[in-house]
């Protein structure tokens, strides 16, 4: 990938890629006006902004003017990384003018359309001048309220004659979970992501992630004992399940449900088991499929996941992340009473599973991705099953008071 810049002069000859030959440029910004593209850069087919904006400079810049120069047309992927507080009034709509034939675009931690009407109007405008955008990632972004629901129109399958386009494809939404702060799921505009939702999806993920850490041993993150109060922390947390109801509408209801969706990541809502039935009743054709469920009665969620899963033909991967009550919690933090164990599939029930799901490969599930909690891993090779519970990864300190 070409990097382009004010000071691209300063760039080793060596280290240079010769633009006739890049597929890619990545530009960092110092302020929010584009470079001007070298006429044999024409080839470019993606293309990185990234902010590279001091905090103090951010607001100033916000309100001054800028410049986009034409842009290689040929340009079909499109990146916009670390704008943490958005883009000036017109930025947006004036950057999408030049990529006419965008596809895939991916926002990275952002509050995507600022904090001011005449921002938010600009991004709402922005995915208006998309009409062949075919798969949108969304990741860490936040928005004001109302403005997803205003770019659904943009984003999902229309006929109408202003706003005709095909619609996404891949949409991708994933937050990484932030323990540090109280609010985290309120900032999520989680009543209007359904928005999102369009007949022509193949590929919808609203997943939550965690924290990223490093592999060092001698890193203090991956100290593989923790304390009560570290545990809390460990893992990922997901939306009420109140919430979940707006995605079983969106995932059903005959205007919006996809009609060949292959890969689901539903972890971000928390669903009961009725509640993915209902789903699964009208997406059947799912390959993959990630859930946070939650979790109460372990006998009767075992009987419910049982009874579910085989009315989709093609599944070949399932994770679920379990969200617990409090009355499960406490049932699996004593080893001895197998509450984990007897929640999830056996060895000889996945056997029976798989002989139903017939190209059913790999079964997961986990208590909120924690690695202070137990896991289950089954895999199929050769036609036969493998694996079961394994133990926490990290290990839960108890401290005695004196």
């Amino acid at each position: 990938m070409a990097t382009l810049g004010q000071n691209n002069s300063n760039i080793p000859q060596s280290s240079q890629v010769d633009p006739a030959q890049a597929q890619g440029a990545q530009i960092p910004l110092q302020t929010f006006s584009l470079p001007q593209f070298p006429p044999q850069a024409g080839a470019l087919k993606a293309l990185t902004l990234t902010s590279d904006i001091k905090l103090d400079d951010y607001q100033t810049l916000l309100s001054e003017s800028f410049t986009i120069p034409p842009l290689p047309p040929g340009i079909e992927s499109l990146t916009l990384e670390l704008f943490t507080l958005g883009y000036p009034v017109g930025w947006l709509s004036q950057l999408a003018d030049r990529l006419p034939n965008l596809k895939s675009l991916v926002i990275y931690s952002q509050l995507f359309g600022g904090v001011s009407e005449e921002s938010q109007a600009d991004g709402v405008e922005f995915f208006k001048k998309l009409p062949g955008l075919r798969a949108l990632h969304l990741l860490d972004v936040f928005a004001q309220p109302k403005f997803f629901e205003s770019i659904g129109p943009y984003v999902t399958h229309s006929t109408d004659e202003e706003s005709a386009r095909r619609g996404l494809m891949f949409l991708e939404i994933n937050y990484t979970v932030q323990h540090s702060d109280p609010e985290f799921l309120g900032k999520i505009q989680a009543t209007e992501l359904n928005s999102l939702v369009g007949p022509g999806l193949v590929t919808l993920a609203f997943n939550v992630s965690e924290a990223d850490v490093t592999d060092d041993p001698e890193d203090p993150t991956n100290n593989t004992e923790k304390s009560a109060e570290e545990a809390a922390k460990d893992g990922v947390v997901a939306l009420n399940r109140t919430l979940g109801s707006t995605l079983v509408k969106a995932l059903t209801d005959e205007g919006t449900r996809p009609r060949g969706l292959r890969v689901l990541n539903s972890t971000l809502f928390t669903l009961t088991t009725t509640q993915l039935q209902t789903i699964l009743e009208k997406q059947k054709a799912l390959m993959v499929l990630n859930a946070t469920l939650e979790v109460d009665n372990h006998e009767t969620f075992k009987k419910d996941i049982l009874s579910i899963l085989p009315s989709l033909e093609y599944l070949e991967q399932v994770e679920i992340v379990a969200n617990p009550s409090l009355q499960f919690f406490l049932a699996i933090q004593n080893i001895k009473h197998k509450a984990f164990e007897n929640t999830f599939p056996s060895a000889s029930e996945i056997q029976t599973l798989g002989e139903k799901c017939k190209r059913l490969s790999s079964f997961k599930a986990d208590i909120l991705r924690s690695s202070a909690m137990q896991t289950i891993e089954w895999e199929k090779k050769d036609d036969k099953w493998s694996g079961g519970i394994k133990a926490a990864k990290a290990e839960l300190k108890i401290t005695e008071l004196e």
